[in-house]
């Protein structure tokens, strides 16, 4: 059942759509959160059943949604956790994403699934490189959307650590190899052996990651923090974490991505709508929900930011882009955020605050491919 890849944008409108006695549970687990995740989902399983129960729901309705529960929790994802779960759960059926993001608890009871925390996952770029860089020795990592830092395979023969990287036994010995020795001779040795590092590191990424997107970070202390960075080309965004990497885990490692990317993630978001800004004299810029929504269903959609903090509930026509206010409605930026992702645009979930340009409403604002039809 446990699933940890992101659902694709069909399967996220299929689990946006209709259903009775939908049950919502996003909660946060990880490994060393084991027992209080467990309780989480259990604790929010028994609220929701208590409300459907107190709605009218019967006896067999609450069989079923209790045996969905024990499904659950019986499930082999609950022995490789990552950061959080999301719970979908009907009285037919259950799924559940393990993810490395950093969801918020949530439980919703309704007649459709909430879907937002999901969208956001699967919108927001989580994808990074890692260095964590010392005179013992250096690793690579990479983390995604779907998976904590791992470390990543590279073509890194002879130099291991700053002594074979630099043909010596020992950096700080007494046998002064070529004369290098004291302190002048130590840095040069460190500053060859981060030369040589950043080549492969180089290498190894932009072959990856061509456009570079992805962020790197590097874990190091000075001497070598400030060598590397003196060694960057600007081509990729280069995020310095100071301190010694040789205790991490990879746990400590990720959860310190995850950290960072938000505030990287909200910067190129506020950069994003100042270009979209730009277009408003064309007519390529919506920022009314009842356009944006029309926009997004006809595939007119380049670019979507929104803010996933608050619901706008409702119902959108799947045909005409038309937008119905309800209350027992489901969240309409999700909706609207997941047409976007199939028509092949970009989504940007943001928080209100993130966000400074003068055309930003605090809701939603759209970059369009054409102008709307009047």
């Amino acid at each position: 059942m446990a699933r940890y890849e992101l659902p694709t944008t069909t399967e996220l409108l299929e689990l946006g759509s209709p259903r009775d006695h939908a049950v919502t549970v996003y909660a946060q687990a990880s490994a060393a959160q084991y027992d209080l995740a467990r309780t989480t989902v259990k604790s929010a399983m028994d609220r929701a059943i208590r409300s459907l129960r107190n709605g009218g729901g019967n006896h067999a309705l609450e069989s079923a949604l209790r045996e969905r529960t024990t499904a659950i929790l019986a499930d082999e994802g609950w022995r490789k956790l990552s950061h959080s779960l999301a719970v979908f759960i009907t009285p037919e059926e259950a799924e559940m994403f393990v993810l490395p993001n950093q969801l918020e608890n949530q439980l919703q009871v309704g007649s459709y699934f909430d879907v937002g925390q999901l969208v956001r996952a699967a919108a927001a770029p989580q994808d990074a490189y890692a260095l964590t860089l010392s005179a013992d020795g250096w690793n690579l990592w990479q983390a995604s959307g779907t998976e904590l830092a791992s470390e990543m395979e590279v073509e890194a023969d002879g130099i291991g650590d700053v002594a074979e990287a630099t043909n010596r036994a020992t950096v700080r010995g007494r046998i002064h190899a070529r004369r290098l020795h004291g302190d002048e001779g130590t840095k040069l040795l460190l500053e060859t052996y981060a030369k040589r590092v950043h080549e492969v590191v180089v290498k190894a990424i932009d072959a990856d990651d061509p456009s570079a997107e992805r962020p790197l970070f590097v874990f190091a202390a000075d001497p070598l923090l400030d060598m590397y960075r003196n060694l960057d080309r600007g081509f990729r965004e280069l995020v310095a974490v100071p301190g010694s990497p040789d205790e991490l885990t990879a746990v400590q490692i990720d959860a310190r991505i995850r950290q960072e990317l938000a505030d990287i993630n909200s910067r190129r978001a506020n950069a994003t709508v100042e270009k979209i800004a730009d277009g408003v004299a064309k007519g390529l810029v919506a920022t009314d929900l009842v356009d944006v929504a029309r926009a997004a269903v006809a595939g007119n959609v380049d670019t979507l930011v929104y803010d996933f903090t608050v619901d706008v509930l409702g119902r959108l026509d799947n045909e005409t882009g038309d937008v119905t206010y309800a209350d027992d409605g489901y969240d309409l930026l999700s909706r609207i955020a997941v047409w976007v992702l199939q028509t092949g645009g970009r989504v940007i979930p943001v928080r209100a605050s993130e966000i400074v340009s003068d055309i930003w409403n605090g809701t939603v604002t759209a970059r369009l491919r054409y102008p709307l039809s009047t």
